[in-house]
Formats: C-alpha cells, sequence, structure tokens
C-alpha cells in the first residue's frame, strides 16, 4: 500500500512559480474576504492587484487568481 506524504511536492518549487506566469495585472477593489498572496495580510475592502494564470491543455482550462496588496506588488516586481 502506497502512503501519502503530504510535506513532500512533486517537484522543488518556488512559492512564487506560478505567480511569474500570470498576466493582466490590474488594480481592482477587492470586494470579497481575500489575503494577500505573498503577504497574508487581509484585502477585503481595499485596493490590491489581480492577476491571472490560466492553464490549458486537453480539457477544461484551470484558471488560478492572484490578488496581490498594493506595496507587496511594487516590492515583489523590483525584486525580479
Amino acid at each position: 500500500m502506497f502512503l501519502y506524504d503530504e510535506s513532500v511536492r512533486e517537484s522543488p518549487q518556488e512559492d512564487t512559480w506560478g505567480l511569474n506566469r500570470a498576466e493582466g495585472w490590474r488594480i481592482r477593489l477587492c470586494w470579497a474576504p481575500k489575503k494577500c498572496f505573498l503577504s497574508k495580510q487581509p484585502l477585503w475592502g481595499k485596493y490590491a492587484y489581480y492577476g491571472e494564470r490560466w492553464i490549458t491543455g486537453p480539457g477544461e482550462p484551470v484558471v488560478i487568481k492572484y490578488w496581490i496588496a498594493k506595496d507587496e506588488f511594487i516590492v515583489w516586481q523590483l525584486k525580479k
């Protein structure tokens, strides 16, 4: 029998691996209770950057949505 260990990942990737492939960044008012992807601070009722990553292939496309606080987004872009 195969035992699944959640602490082991399939491939070692940095936390922003998918974030670097997101596109269409724009500032939007966050009406839903979301958290910043980088800092985990609450964004509800604040303006924040919103971007999407589309994964397409044989089947239904998958959309991953990212919300990032304005200050964190600027720092992240400068570090790239």
